[in-house]
């Protein structure tokens, strides 16, 4: 064999030389912008992480809460890491510069683990991104309008009279968490799907899959070998999942049949399910399988948030006896002698929304938010590359001493008209920015609706021993042993 002759037969050693180095190089290329991710995430602080697992075992201790997010801007300054196995994630907590990140319709994809919500909530527009989530958002806006919105108030009063009744005629000690949650669920069977809160039977809607709603998504983090739908797919939670998803879906699909086939008339009171349904019909496009989705979402999302939201008002106020007598004496001023509130009644209770804003700040329902950025962004001293998960958590933010002085003292004057202006992502119990929640108005008047009408019938004190406040991060924020308040009806 001559020279030239060897080099135009490569050995077969050297071709597997080649071959090895062409894949090394391809694989370095794909998992370039990971080992870039993985160098920051050495660089930054964050709680003790562990080989393979990361912080998984984190998410699962029950002081999470009080114990870590509590201090995490103390501990950490203004920006830190945490790894979800192998994954790292950056959390961002100053103000400024989640703005940078909530402002920008670049930045509006949901991190990847929202994926872990699809079997529980859809594919709606908590846990959709990109196109899908820009037309649903721009087809649904319109329904969240103020002067439509408003016209819920007959539902949120209704449901709230119904808890009036239930609770008892004399005084006594209980948890408000349950009774809460029963009403907010009467609220969304009506706003949403159009079942009244005054129905004669109820039996359909006692059985109603809605109420018995689980999330597996903490438990997949938890268990971080689940995250990978090839294992999870194999054990008895993702069938008890994907089981519960059809219910949800099946019993949707009979709600919006129903509506479908029902003629409303200038008095009947109209639900969500109606206003997407004429989406549709409008929007071919803007399918049934879509409406389930967005309704799905709406039931389940607005459940456990805003029963979080009304019970820790309760509780706190219960505590703070001179701000449950200011409440006490604006909703006297609109809400006596007046059947059903108006909305112009509900909006005049600004100082109880001033509470609810404050209990808010101190307790978000949705501790834990996160989203991937569209492209390179600085925070702080550092550069985040495209591609990068970003975590927020509203209870952390909400704890920054130089943004809310005395952070754990329950102070509602933080939001009176009076207070100074203040920057809008240093309060994000409904996110901020273009993929803020959809609904925050709509809680808003609901939350002020069943409050008033509450301390309109009760005085609330703290119950004996019971008087502080145990969080605990189940997805959304909880109270460990519930919310307990003695409550002692008001002489009318």
């Amino acid at each position: 064999m001559t020279f030239f002759q060897a080099l135009e037969k490569p050995s077969a050693v050297e071709l597997y030389t080649y071959l090895m180095l062409l894949l090394v190089s391809v694989l370095l290329y794909v998992l370039s912008d990971y080992f870039k991710k993985c160098i920051l995430a050495f660089r930054l602080p964050g709680p003790k992480a562990y080989p393979v697992i990361g912080n998984c075992l984190e998410i699962a201790r029950n002081d999470l809460i009080s114990r870590e997010m509590s201090q995490a801007y103390k501990n950490y300054g203004p920006i830190a890491r945490i790894w979800i196995s192998v994954f790292p994630m950056f959390v961002v907590f100053e103000p400024n510069d989640l703005k940078i990140i909530l402002s920008s319709k670049k930045h509006t994809n949901k991190s990847l683990f929202y994926k872990l919500l699809h079997n529980f909530l859809g594919r709606g527009l908590i846990t959709s991104s990109g196109h899908k989530w820009s037309t649903h958002r721009k087809l649904i806006q319109p329904t969240f309008n103020i002067q439509i919105l408003e016209k819920f108030i007959e539902t949120f009063a209704d449901s709230a009279g119904s808890l009036i009744e239930k609770l008892p005629k004399e005084e006594t000690v209980l948890n408000v968490t349950e009774y809460v949650n029963n009403c907010v669920l009467d609220i969304l069977n009506e706003a949403v799907l159009g079942v009244p809160v005054k129905a004669t039977d109820k039996s359909e809607m006692e059985k109603s899959p809605f109420r018995q709603g689980k999330v597996v998504a903490q438990y997949r983090i938890t268990h971080p070998w689940l995250l990978f739908n090839s294992i999870y797919k194999m054990t008895d939670a993702a069938s008890a999942e994907l089981n519960q998803k059809k219910q949800l879906d099946e019993f949707s699909r009979k709600m919006i049949q129903r509506r479908r086939e029902k003629t409303l008339t200038a008095t009947d009171r109209r639900c969500l399910l109606d206003f997407m349904i004429e989406i549709s019909n409008e929007n071919p496009d803007f399918t049934d399988e879509d409406i389930i989705d967005e309704a799905c979402t709406f039931m389940l999302a607005g459940q456990d948030s805003v029963g979080a939201a009304i019970a820790f008002t309760l509780f706190l106020l219960a505590r703070h006896q001179e701000h449950q007598a200011r409440c006490y004496e604006e909703i006297r001023q609109q809400l006596d002698g007046a059947k059903m509130p108006s909305a112009l009644n509900i909006r005049n209770l600004r100082y109880l929304e001033a509470c609810i804003k404050e209990s808010l700040r101190l307790y978000p329902s949705v501790p834990m938010m996160a989203r991937k950025i569209g492209e390179d962004v600085r925070v702080d001293k550092y550069n985040l590359p495209a591609g990068t998960e970003i975590l927020i958590l509203p209870y952390a933010t909400h704890r920054i001493e130089h943004v809310y002085p005395d952070p754990e003292r329950f102070d509602p004057d933080r939001f009176a008209d009076t207070a100074p202006h203040q920057n809008p992502y240093a309060f994000l119990p409904f996110s901020a920015g273009p993929r803020n929640c959809i609904g925050y108005k709509f809680a808003y008047i609901e939350m002020k609706t069943v409050v008033g009408r509450i301390l309109q019938h009760y005085h609330l004190q703290p119950a004996p021993g019971k008087e502080e406040v145990e969080p605990i991060f189940r997805m959304t924020l909880r109270a460990r042993g519930g919310l307990w308040v003695k409550l002692t009806p008001r002489q009318q």
